[in-house]
């Protein structure tokens, strides 16, 4: 089975099975075109308020990497 990106948005007026080519019967966050390059392309759309006030580490630069370190002795 070939699955692609629901092009065609959101379409609840059929049953699951019979969903026409290229539409969802559920999608949330989600947009087809990217913010730099205008492609077609599918992906999550950002959110619209930071999910935690508090800034970690104290400097205003994004995190960047997060990796876990573990010490076996």
């Amino acid at each position: 089975m070939n699955l692609s990106f629901p092009y065609n948005g959101v379409d609840k007026g059929h049953a699951t099975i019979n969903q026409p080519r290229d539409t969802s019967p559920n999608m949330k966050n989600v947009r087809l075109y990217e913010n730099l390059g205008k492609r077609a392309r599918g992906g999550q759309r950002p959110g619209l308020d930071k999910a935690y006030s508090q800034q970690i580490g104290g400097a205003s630069a994004p995190i960047v990497a997060i990796c876990s370190v573990s010490v076996v002795v």
